[in-house]
């Protein structure tokens, strides 16, 4: 419970007098009017997200009764660490999540975003021609735990290396790694494919390797809730993702307006944006469902590389609810 201190606390004890003897507060006076009051739902992810951005804009989510927030994290473990903490009650990354679950975080996935693949690119100075030139060189693989770095040691495992033959070094966000491989500080960093075209096109760097090569059959991403808020709120869970649907499929029925909302709306590049998104958008998948093939695979992949306990007996079906998505 939250602690309120007693200089909040006393006008709060004289509003529900006052509310009790016969006054009318907000609440009645919306209701007199016909409104209804929407369920506040805080959702964890990143800066940009365009579905999520969008469908608040376009009101799909205020149509189901929800007001959401964005909670704005920057990977995958902050999620669930908000989730956690009690900050988040949905939210939506990549393969921390079922880290998180395998390891009893209360958290249950309950969907997936429209590309849920893996989609991490490693990008490198332009001079490099094979990922073994990296040996003994200084690259940003991204924090412990992330799925950049899982993404790294994956590939590095895949061409017979160690993560000890390489110089790890953590610069932090992804424009923050972009700014470290510009201007020289490291000669290799694992980040999206934006961010990869976005190295490309200004010369300062190119895609050497996508980790989409290396993973298989993998499902990345996911759309999470806490197990107290599901319990408490199950209807606005069901709500989000009925408008979460709508959302893409709307998006996906129109690229160009979708480009254009991230290029005005999230400040994003429109010719990074553009050559990424024109043919990625009508591609994605709108059921929101699991892979649980792929999802098993991954859980499988997370173990080899210890982030899972080796000798966990997870399995998707334990942490995976569909029973919220709309049929």
């Amino acid at each position: 419970m939250q602690r309120l201190s007693i200089i909040k606390f006393i006008p709060l004890l004289m509003f529900a007098v006052l509310a009790i003897t016969g006054c009318t507060n907000k609440n009645e006076q919306s209701a007199q009017k016909g409104e209804t009051q929407k369920t506040l739902v805080r959702y964890a992810t990143s800066a940009g997200n365009l579905p999520i951005t969008f469908g608040i804009k376009k009101g799909y989510f205020a149509e189901q009764g929800l007001d959401v927030k964005i909670v704005t994290i920057t990977g995958g473990v902050e999620a669930v660490t908000a989730a956690a903490a009690g900050e988040a009650d949905l939210g939506g990354m990549g393969s921390p999540i079922l880290v998180g679950a395998a390891a009893g975080v209360p958290i249950t996935i309950i969907g997936a975003p429209p590309a849920s693949g893996q989609h991490f690119v490693l990008v490198s100075k332009p001079q490099y021609k094979d990922f073994a030139d990296l040996k003994g060189k200084p690259v940003s693989p991204g924090a412990p735990g992330q799925g950049t770095i899982q993404a790294f040691n994956v590939i590095a495992k895949a061409k017979g290396f160690k993560p000890s033959d390489f110089q790890y070094v953590n610069a932090g966000t992804s424009a923050n790694a972009l700014a470290a491989l510009q201007a020289g500080k490291v000669e290799a960093i694992i980040t999206s494919e934006m961010i990869g075209v976005k190295a490309e096109l200004e010369g300062f760097g190119k895609i050497l390797e996508r980790a989409a090569d290396y993973f298989g059959h993998y499902q990345h991403s996911f759309i999470f809730a806490t197990n107290s808020f599901i319990k408490e709120k199950p209807e606005a869970v069901r709500g989000f993702l009925a408008a979460y649907r709508k959302t893409v499929e709307y998006l996906k029925a129109h690229p160009d307006e979708a480009i254009k909302f991230a290029v005005t709306e999230l400040q994003q590049d429109e010719v990074t944006y553009r050559k990424v998104n024109e043919k990625e958008i009508p591609t994605w998948e709108t059921s929101g469902r699991i892979d649980f093939a792929g999802t098993e695979h991954a859980i499988k992949i997370l173990k080899d590389l210890g982030d899972i306990d080796p000798n966990s007996k997870v399995t998707a079906q334990q942490i995976v609810d569909e029973q919220f998505l709309p049929k």
